[in-house]
């Protein structure tokens, strides 16, 4: 797998996100210190109303599985965790901005069925069996990369 232009641009704004918040929220910790529990609570609603995360959960799982993918050095995009069904259609929607044209999905969780179900329902094409070989990812010592059986989808416009 490979960079991709869009999740890294994605990614940036994430963690200019998270730097923002984290000297808000020095502001919020001297409330706190200070019992100015007002304060807090203004605070509080000034952030969600004014500085709402850039991503909804169905975008930022998508992210989230591109770095997965990158950091296990695997060699497809690979989902190990399917987004649940109200994040489902974010997620694919992103997964097509970024021009991600197949996914593997090496998910094993008991909402494998209806994750299954969710892609075909937004114009995803289960293709066969893929076993995805993560490269950085070597299990209980071993020298040899882990691999992963999964279905791998097609992911058409929709």
């Amino acid at each position: 797998m490979t960079e991709n232009r869009f999740f890294e641009e994605m990614r940036a704004t994430a963690i200019a996100y998270n730097e923002a918040q984290a000297i808000r929220k020095e502001q919020r910790d001297a409330m706190i210190e200070a019992d100015d529990w007002d304060g807090v609570k203004a605070f509080d609603e000034r952030e969600k109303k004014e500085f709402p995360y850039p991503f909804t959960s169905g975008e930022n799982k998508a992210l989230v599985q591109y770095d997965r993918s990158l950091r296990n050095g695997a060699d497809a995009f690979e989902v190990e965790d399917l987004p649940w069904d109200y994040e489902l259609a974010d997620f694919v929607e992103t997964l097509r901005k970024a021009d991600i044209d197949r996914i593997t999905v090496t998910d094993q969780s008991t909402g494998l069925m209806d994750g299954i179900y969710g892609l075909t329902a937004l114009g995803c094409k289960m293709s066969g069996l893929k076993t995805v070989t993560r490269a950085n990812d070597h299990r209980f010592g071993s020298k040899e990369p882990e691999r992963k059986n999964g279905i791998e989808f097609i992911i058409e416009e929709a």
